[in-house]
């Protein structure tokens, strides 16, 4: 019943124009079951925020999609881009391949910080336990740059030491530093050292990702997928209430 009294107000939310400039973007997913045809499966929730030009943060986009594509997110960023948001700053995402060319394509000044957490892990997930901690400490003084003084030529620095001491053990560490995409996990430190932390991961997202964990973990599965989108955007949205809007950037 909720779920159908917010489908209105969802699709009104959906048409309605935005400001036209964001300082930032926020991007993540978040998989739920839902039914779709006659199979119930996980599905991909796409879930933009965007702290606004009055330092505000609001919900951008919600969509679903099987999976998680940079497709999907070229549809998001150019229905954002019909509804107003022209100008973006700085787009915060997780290290979906492709996402920087997405992200130029839609805004061709805007900058892109693929989320260091998320780097992290995956680096993680191919190391031995009894290792994890030393290369998870060494993973940190690498994307430790967080003070005033810290250069991206460091950071470079960094990432060659940490490959040589890990490399012997692990010969193909060094392929989750590729040349090409590796400048997108270190944007942070174009930005002032006060703001560094907020912007280096996609962790303010993870925790309205946590917020609709707990909404949802009730029902078992949806029975289609605009019954999903209706019942995450009354829980993103009572979440925007009670924490952005009483928290607003400084």
């Amino acid at each position: 019943i909720i779920a159908e009294q917010g489908h209105g107000i969802r699709v009104a939310w959906e048409k309605s124009k935005r400001d036209t400039t964001d300082h930032a973007i926020f991007c993540d997913c978040i998989f739920i079951t839902v039914r779709r045809g006659d199979s119930y499966e996980k599905e991909a929730v796409y879930i933009a925020y965007g702290v606004t030009g009055r330092n505000t943060r609001e919900l951008l986009a919600l969509e679903i999609s099987p999976t998680e594509s940079t497709a999907s997110w070229k549809k998001i960023f150019y229905a954002l881009k019909r509804r107003g948001v022209q100008n973006v700053s700085l787009v915060i995402a997780d290290g979906i391949t492709g996402m920087e060319d997405v992200v130029m394509e839609a805004w061709r000044t805007t900058k892109l910080q693929k989320c260091v957490v998320h780097k992290m892990r995956n680096i993680l997930s191919d190391i031995r336990p009894k290792e994890k901690k030393e290369v998870a400490n060494d993973l940190k003084h690498v994307f430790d740059n967080f003070d005033a003084s810290a250069t991206k030529v460091e950071a470079y620095k960094k990432v060659d030491s940490f490959i040589t001491k890990w490399e012997p053990k692990y010969s193909t560490i060094g392929r989750h530093f590729n040349k090409k995409t590796l400048e997108y996990y270190f944007t942070y430190i174009d930005y002032p050292a006060e703001i560094r932390r907020m912007i280096y991961t996609t962790n303010s997202i993870e925790n309205l990702n946590k917020h609709i964990r707990k909404g949802t973990k009730n029902k078992l599965s949806f029975e289609s997928p605009e019954r999903l989108l209706d019942y995450v955007f009354i829980i993103i949205k009572e979440f925007e209430h009670k924490n952005w809007s009483r928290f607003p950037v400084n």
